[in-house]
């Protein structure tokens, strides 16, 4: 029998693909609502629109290690990160609201392969919009 290393393979192939851990991360989710508000200038004025997000997902503080990172003016804001099905859509900078407290999207990790999107979320002041 020949020897099969990496060469061999092509990327995404059978051998050595990125296990899916959805099976584990729905174990862990829980049924989470966010409210995405959009604000957009109609006749002049400052429209803002809120749409209703349902989903699974778990929602933790960030670690100590990840906020070390942050810029210096930015350690002292307080930083979340929600692991989700990969059905909810945020892109950086839009605004959510969850249980009561106003949200700015920071960064999103597609791991879609593994079964999951990851945000990086940070306490927004309310009232600011995108």
């Amino acid at each position: 029998m020949p020897i099969q290393n990496g060469k061999d393979k092509l990327l995404g192939g059978g051998f050595g693909r990125v296990p899916n851990v959805s099976g584990a991360m729905t174990s862990w989710f829980q049924a989470m609502t966010f409210i995405q508000v959009v604000k957009t200038v109609v006749n002049f004025k400052v429209v803002e629109s809120k749409t209703e997000i349902n989903f699974m997902g778990v929602w933790q503080p960030a670690s100590a290690q990840s906020i070390a990172m942050k810029p210096e003016g930015q350690r002292a804001w307080k930083w979340f990160t929600v692991h989700a099905e990969p059905t909810v859509e945020l892109g950086p900078d839009e605004v959510i609201t969850y249980q009561g407290t106003q949200y700015r999207v920071k960064s999103k990790m597609d791991y879609t392969e593994y079964g999951y999107v990851q945000y990086e979320l940070i306490e927004d002041f309310t009232g600011s919009g995108p």
